[in-house]
């Protein structure tokens, strides 16, 4: 009884975290919580952090193909490349969303034939075509409730003719410059947010799709108030994550055994916060529920361990006693 009794209070620990989906989040994004290791987050192609989980798996063909039905390599640049991916996404009139966490097929074809998907539906698919293309691709995300569910991701293209970061924000049609037109990385975006809001002009990927805040003030308000908690998703893998989870199945168990499955199997992406003085309190946090889940994890595997092999032993032993009676 007290195997059972530790596995119970192990799991009620873990109850805070179970009551919606936002807090779901939170919870895989402690356990595949990750420190940036030395080389900031300025690194380039050329100089990929080890740790970083990057695509080195053939593109899926049915993205070769797209990839070649949009024509991105007769494109001149990666930009407008990017922009040609982006016009694809967005070309469905209707309203984004729900969310669709499918396959890399599926959520293509739910966005293009049905308007559905989320912002992480558009950052997958997106780097799905961005690889399919030969462009270097990274995600950035940000938070509003402490590195859980209520947030934005974006992904972000290595432009390898100008040699620099540009952020697309995909999901809302947008993208941000400095009054010249040319598409300025994340953390240009950041600083700029931070100390000269001002210099930031924002221009439309799609001039056919509808922007993501029709009115200007609530969309400057959005990402402002998203700046504490910038995180980047430290892996690419797209495909590798993709072929995974079909190989197995497990998209028909529901995507939260989906996701601790490939986090287990180590192909799920970590997450590298941005720590500065005004988020330290929260990404702390967020280390001590990592500490949480996995001691809870631990202790609790090893109860159930318990209770098992106690009632092997107690059933054995009514089975001796009956034989001898």
């Amino acid at each position: 009884m007290s195997c059972i009794a530790v596995l119970t209070v192990c799991v009620l620990s873990l109850t805070p975290y179970l009551t919606s989906s936002t807090e779901l989040v939170r919870m895989r994004n402690a356990l595949v919580l990750q420190a940036e290791d030395g080389l900031g987050f300025e690194w380039t192609p050329d100089s990929v952090p080890p740790s970083f989980l990057l695509e080195r798996g053939p593109p899926d063909p049915f993205f070769l193909d797209g990839a070649r039905r949009l024509g991105l390599a007769d494109m001149t640049s990666d930009w407008e490349r990017a922009l040609a991916i982006s016009r694809n996404l967005l070309s469905h009139p209707s309203v984004r969303g729900p969310a669709i966490q499918s396959d890399l097929k599926t959520t293509y074809e739910g966005i293009v034939n049905s308007g559905g998907g989320y912002c992480g539906d558009f950052a997958r698919v997106f780097m799905a075509f961005a690889l399919a293309a030969g462009i270097p691709v990274r995600a950035w995300a940000f938070s509003f409730d402490g590195f859980g569910g209520y947030g934005h991701i974006w992904p972000e293209i290595w432009n390898r003719q100008l040699g620099r970061w540009q952020l697309v924000g995909i999901y809302n049609n947008f993208y941000f410059h400095r009054g010249d037109g040319v598409a300025i990385s994340a953390l240009d975006f950041r600083k700029a947010m931070q100390e000269k809001p001002r210099t930031v002009r924002h221009a439309l990927l799609s001039l056919t799709a509808p922007p993501g805040y029709p009115i200007e003030s609530k969309m400057w308000d959005y990402y402002s108030r998203g700046l504490p908690e910038w995180y980047m998703i430290w892996g690419n893998n797209v495909f590798s994550y993709d072929a995974v989870v079909m190989r197995q199945g497990l998209s028909h168990f529901g995507r939260g055994a989906e996701q601790l499955v490939t986090i287990v199997e180590g192909v799920y992406p970590g997450v590298v916060p941005l720590v500065t003085v005004e988020n330290r309190s929260r990404v702390d946090a967020l280390w001590r529920l990592r500490w949480h889940l996995w001691i809870a994890g631990v202790i609790g595997a090893l109860a159930f361990l318990g209770s098992v092999i106690s009632a092997t032993c107690y059933l054995r032993l009514r089975m001796q006693g009956k034989s001898q009676s």
